[in-house]
């Protein structure tokens, strides 16, 4: 004779999981009224710090010598570099919690679209090789990824003739992508910072960079469950790879 053993759920891990879920949504709730600060009560404070500074470079540039002028180019940039880390903020939080509907996305006609947008220097040759497939994603999605690993090789380039590769090979059930430049490169110890929020290598007065393109990268491909990584050699240039699940179109 069997005996049917029923285990009672455990009324404290039950209580405990409602309570961390109610957490989570406080947090989440939180954000959200964080990023609606952001949109609104940031973002036209510097709009009107800039609009005033566009007018004082105007009227007044018979009254400024040249370092003053130069200190009114100086407060335009960073006012417009605040501007972009505030639209970053406002990209990385909208990414998984906005969603559009997936496409049929086909790569060969999107990279060239990418690439005339981004409006490279003539001295940098963007080319791709090969066939690229076609992929099964929310197409602003799939553009933010290529564009920032495009426009960081671009902006970052240091040879009087600059080379960026686009390929992609089949993997393990993945679609293997890489863009691999002839800039600079990157030092292995910097190799996970460059995917952190607001993390970048160069002097900000330097480069116009928010230290957020990676990020966004980076979370958009883990969201669609893929992974993104580099080799680089300093000097000789580096290679961005990212993975997407391969999926029946």
């Amino acid at each position: 004779m069997s005996t049917l053993l029923t285990e009672k759920p455990n009324v404290t891990n039950v209580n405990e999981r409602e309570n961390l879920l109610k957490q989570i949504e406080s947090i989440n709730k939180e954000f959200q009224d964080f990023v609606y600060i952001i949109s609104h009560d940031l973002k036209a404070p510097l709009r009107a710090i800039n609009a005033l500074t566009e007018w004082i470079a105007t009227d007044y540039a018979d009254k400024f010598d040249d370092d003053g002028k130069e200190q009114l180019k100086m407060l335009t940039t960073r006012v417009n570099r605040m501007q972009n880390l505030l639209d970053g903020v406002l990209q990385y939080s909208r990414i998984g919690r906005i969603k559009e509907e997936p496409t049929q996305i086909d790569l060969n006609q999107l990279l060239p679209e990418i690439i005339k947008l981004l409006d490279a220097p003539a001295k940098i040759h963007i080319t791709v090789e090969g066939r690229l497939p076609v992929i099964t994603s929310e197409p602003a999605r799939i553009q933010q990824v290529f564009q920032h690993l495009l426009s960081n090789a671009a902006r970052f380039m240091d040879k009087p003739e600059g080379t960026v590769k686009v390929a992609c090979a089949e993997e393990d059930g993945f679609w293997k992508f890489s863009v691999t430049d002839n800039g600079p490169g990157i030092p292995e110890q910097h190799f996970e910072k460059i995917f952190r929020l607001f993390q970048t290598l160069q002097a900000k007065d330097q480069f116009e960079s928010t230290g957020v393109g990676l990020t966004l990268a980076k979370k958009i491909v883990e969201l669609y469950g893929g992974k993104i990584w580099l080799t680089s050699t300093v000097g000789q240039g580096s290679t961005f790879f990212f993975t997407l699940p391969k999926t029946d179109n």
